[in-house]
């Protein structure tokens, strides 16, 4: 055994926004995909580790339905319904794994657009975290987009595990 002791450095600084001592927020996408359940793992069990918690964000695509004119509100009105009670039921994973009620965004738009408006936006936002599959899921675009020409636009890094990553494999990296 080594007799030579390194200190130990705090990378951290104390001045950074957010909650005294915080480790920030950790993004994740709550859609339908498979993905998206390896990417709500990975960013609960991150966020735990390092003191920090979840937010979870919910776009509305509502582009499709602005020609049917007086159809639109009755429809915007369901899709936030099924948008909430969703989330909510993503709220209670969260709480499940970590102890801890997640941040909540519910937006309407295109979700290239929302996610980069809200880490814009929110300066706890340290990282987004995506769940990446084989194939093309509801996450595929996502990613695709955040790992081209969309990286520019974030101010915080993007983390993406592979989809088939098990609980415990994500356990042990974080």
């Amino acid at each position: 055994m080594n007799s030579h002791t390194s200190p130990v450095i705090d990378i951290e600084p104390d001045d950074k926004p957010g909650r005294r001592g915080d480790g920030g927020t950790y993004l994740v996408v709550a859609d339908e995909s498979d993905e998206f359940g390896v990417a709500l793992h990975y960013a609960a069990r991150a966020a735990s580790t390092r003191r920090g918690h979840v937010g979870v964000v919910h776009v509305i695509d509502i582009d499709e339905f602005q020609h049917w004119g007086t159809v639109e509100s009755q429809m915007k009105r369901e899709l936030r319904e099924q948008a909430e009670k969703f989330v909510w039921n993503v709220a209670k994973r969260i709480n499940d794994l970590t102890g801890q009620t997640p941040s909540i965004y519910i937006e309407e738009g295109k979700r290239n657009d929302v996610l980069v408006d809200i880490i814009n936006r929110d300066p706890v936002i340290v990282k987004l975290v995506l769940g990446s599959g084989s194939g093309a899921g509801a996450g595929e675009p996502l990613v695709s987009y955040f790992t081209g020409k969309g990286l520019n636009r974030l101010r915080v890094p993007v983390i993406l595990v592979p989809g088939h990553l098990e609980p415990q494999a994500i356990d042990a990296l974080t």
